[in-house]
């Protein structure tokens, strides 16, 4: 991996918070990235599994998005309702259009989750080793890295990484440092993840601590909590 090639990643995620880059740079964007799976499937699954892994994670723990299930190949809440559609925000963000692509505050989940992009998400709340070993599994042994395996490969990834961006977003704000910052550092962490190197997994824990949503956060939100806020 190169750092030209790498760079790409930055640019994605970038674009995936600054509605006002074009098209003709977001379609760019999205061709390298699909030609960076195709050639480096191994090296992009550990870098997605780290980098969902981490933003699940800095969820507040009492979030229902940290407490997904995976029952007969598809992902249910801890009430057992099904998810991945927008409905399953509607718990923080009222939809104030009847046209959900022209609410500013739903419109990122008019497209639903396939069901490979709801298990990835679920699975990323147990840990970045864990997702990764669901991506070698249900992935990269089950595919010939053809820039068809390559595309689909970006887009599941990409829409659970989208989702959990979204949650987080609605606790910490859209000018997030978190988001691009843990993605950048998860570029080398890939690297040494899939060359069997060590790496400082004490330094990663301190910083996902140190930017987690507070427990308690969400049930000030929905209201369900004693606070005022």
């Amino acid at each position: 991996m190169s750092q030209p090639e790498t760079v790409w990643v930055t640019r994605w995620v970038v674009a995936l918070s600054e509605p006002l880059i074009g098209a003709a740079a977001r379609a760019e964007i999205d061709s390298r990235m699909v030609n960076l799976v195709t050639t480096h499937p191994h090296w992009f699954a550990a870098w997605a599994s780290g980098y969902l892994s981490s933003l699940v994670c800095s969820l507040d723990s009492s979030d229902p998005w940290t407490q997904l299930s995976i029952i007969d190949g598809k992902v249910v809440l801890p009430d057992g309702s099904p998810f991945g559609t927008w409905v399953d925000a509607t718990d923080l963000i009222h939809a104030d259009k009847p046209d959900l692509r022209s609410d500013l505050g739903l419109a990122a989940l008019f497209d639903p989750l396939s069901d490979e992009s709801a298990r990835m998400l679920a699975t990323a709340s147990r840990g970045w080793d864990k997702t990764l070993a669901w991506c070698e599994s249900e992935i990269l042994l089950t595919a010939r890295f053809t820039p068809e395996a390559g595309v689909r490969f970006f887009e599941i990834a990409s829409a659970a990484i989208r989702w959990a961006i979204f949650r987080r977003r609605i606790f910490a704000g859209k000018d997030d440092p978190y988001i691009p910052v843990c993605a950048t550092q998860w570029l080398d962490r890939a690297l040494k993840v899939i060359s069997g190197e060590r790496w400082d997994e004490a330094r990663a824990a301190r910083m996902l601590a140190g930017s987690k949503v507070q427990d308690g956060t969400y049930a000030k939100f929905t209201g369900s909590g004693d606070s005022n806020f």
